[in-house]
């Protein structure tokens, strides 16, 4: 976890974890990745308006073309959404702070080479961890509290 380590970012930060009752399992192999008073586990744990107000909260979201992912935008969260056998250009998260990242592969090219989608993790893997970590980087920049404050003087920003 890069973001969250020594030199990252959002050093210090907390890692919170989203997802259906389905998604417990992988949640539990995060455990190890911060120590467990930075790790939030919500994985199957609470209704949407609930997650809601935890990604108002949040500094960033990063996950994969979800429901978790739209509602982060919504709720106005910087959003990364991760893609790879589904059309970022029909799914992206919408909103002024949602991004979206994928591997070296079009959607086309995947399709033109799965075209049941299959595969489906097999092209997610075409995402690397530079890549994606980058991609956060650059968001986490753009929205950066002084950085709202810069482009529009006179607002106050808490």
């Amino acid at each position: 976890m890069r973001l969250l380590g020594g030199d990252g970012p959002l050093k210090g930060g907390r890692l919170m974890v989203l997802g259906g009752a389905n998604e417990r399992k992988a949640a539990e192999g995060l455990k190890d990745v911060v120590p467990r008073s930075r790790f939030i586990d919500l994985a199957g744990k609470v209704d949407p308006v609930t997650a809601f107000a935890c990604l108002k909260q949040a500094r960033l979201f990063v996950g994969n073309d979800s429901g978790a992912m739209h509602l982060a935008a919504a709720a106005g969260a910087p959003t990364l959404g991760l893609f790879g056998p589904s059309d970022e250009r029909r799914y992206a998260p919408w909103g002024p702070n949602a991004r979206v990242v994928r591997g070296p592969r079009s959607f086309e090219e995947i399709a033109a080479s799965d075209p049941g989608f299959g595969q489906a993790l097999c092209h997610m893997m075409d995402l690397s961890v530079d890549r994606t970590y980058e991609a956060a980087l650059a968001l986490l920049a753009e929205t950066e509290p002084h950085a709202t404050r810069a482009a529009h003087p006179g607002t106050a920003n808490g």
